[in-house]
């Protein structure tokens, strides 16, 4: 069996929570038990019981306020990350549009100098290359006086 003497272990105010400390705001105001001993069973100090006080009552009031009915606005840095992702959208679209212009002109110029040297264009067999190559070097050369 355990001594009777033995001190019973009391929480601190530290260790409270929410509703444990709003219980023993109520008792202080209701005048159940005298605060210097409130403040002595959780280790508090008179000044930081008080201030609890205030703050429930505080609280009481912020909760008493009338609402606008309806919804919440949405909280302006959720606006703006909604308004930036839209963004970044149509950006990586219009990307996407330049890199298919990019490739197109890429490979017009790669016929280009592929034709300016005289290399078969893909899918072209010899015989038409022979006559390309002619109608290019003609051209370059002028108009045949005859």
């Amino acid at each position: 069996m355990g001594a009777v003497d033995e001190p019973v272990r009391t929480l601190q105010w530290k260790e409270l929570s929410g509703a444990e400390r709003y219980r023993v705001v109520e008792m202080a105001r209701k005048g159940e038990v005298p605060i210097g001993e409130l403040c002595r069973t959780f280790g508090v100090s008179r000044q930081t019981l008080y201030r609890a006080m205030e703050a429930a009552d505080r609280a009481s009031a912020e909760a008493l306020e009338p609402k606008r009915r309806g919804r919440k606005p949405r909280p302006a840095s959720e606006v703006r990350s909604t308004e930036l992702e839209a963004s970044n959208a149509g950006l990586h679209k219009e990307l996407d549009h330049w890199k298919t212009k990019y490739q197109v002109a890429r490979t017009m110029l790669d016929l280009e100098r592929k034709l300016e040297r005289g290399e078969p264009l893909p899918g072209e067999k010899g015989k038409k290359r022979k006559q390309r190559k002619k109608k290019s070097q003609a051209q370059k050369s002028g108009p045949s006086r005859g």
